[in-house]
């Protein structure tokens, strides 16, 4: 697949999963936004870039923690963006804004940014070495670069139920994204082949109990896993989903069913110029 044909479906994808993006089954990304705005040790008065911003969930997060400072939040899904300029009037943050474009057409006017930051993105990109070297191309001498991803287990034992049970309806299952980063050393790896130095990584919990198979449907819905669901038909579907809905319940506890979202967490540093 090209990279135009590539971004075409991603924008698709987020562009029909943004409307139920900030579902609160989904709420670990609003969690892991705060981690990482956290991890990028902000004075209060940088310009940060967010990259794959998709809801916002990132930029508001640094924008409430930059008194004097502001973000700029770059994402091709329209969708998202909406969702996200809609929350940030709600919570009244006018030191952020929006801009539609992708990361081979951003144009900024060189290194004019703080620190930037990629939440969940960075794995779907075809290059990802690339995408942190233009990254970091639009960060200033010393300035911090965050990502996050997915680690090794995410979902589990509920996403490998899933992706069995809709295989078999025929539905031809993509690589998952996030298994390209779904290492610690993989973080550091990429972040190595980029000439990004003072790196750390740490893997963080943000799962939770769901209430039920109706909050887990939500994730798979409002989600990237919405490409695999769009491929089998209305009749089947709702077949699916109760065959589904029987094996998920069999992992319910008393406490609901557990959601596991483990992050990989990473900072680094552009280095100082000469």
């Amino acid at each position: 697949m090209d990279t135009q044909t590539r971004q075409f479906k991603l924008k698709e994808i987020f562009n029909v999963a943004a409307v139920g993006y900030d579902n609160p089954a989904l709420r670990f990304f609003v969690q892991a936004a705060n981690r990482l705005a956290d991890s990028m040790a902000l004075t209060g008065s940088e310009h940060i870039l967010d990259v794959a911003c998709g809801t916002g969930a990132v930029s508001l997060a640094c924008a409430e923690r930059l008194g004097q400072g502001r973000v700029t939040g770059v994402d091709l899904s329209e969708g998202m963006l909406e969702k996200a300029r809609a929350k940030a009037a709600l919570r009244q943050l006018d030191n952020v804004s929006f801009q539609c474009t992708d990361l081979d057409s951003m144009d900024f006017g060189g290194a004019v940014f703080d620190g930037a930051c990629c939440g969940f993105g960075v794995f779907f990109l075809p290059d990802m070495e690339a995408a942190i070297r233009v990254i970091a191309g639009h960060v200033r001498p010393g300035g911090a670069i965050g990502i996050t991803s997915f680690a090794g287990e995410v979902m589990e034992p509920l996403a490998t139920a899933f992706i069995e049970r809709i295989q078999g309806y025929g539905v031809e299952v993509p690589p998952l994204s996030w298994k390209r980063l779904d290492e610690v050393e993989k973080h550091q790896a990429l972040y190595a082949s980029t000439g990004v130095n003072q790196v750390t990584t740490e893997a963080v919990q943000v799962g939770y109990f769901l209430t039920g198979f109706d909050e887990w449907w939500d994730v798979l819905w409002f989600s990237g896993f919405r490409g695999m669901l769009n491929q089998i038909s209305e009749s089947e579907l709702a077949r699916f989903k109760q065959d589904h809905q029987i094996e998920i319940e069999r992992f319910a506890t008393d406490g609901g069913i557990w959601l596991n979202v483990e992050v990989l967490m990473s900072v680094g540093h552009k280095p100082q110029a000469g």
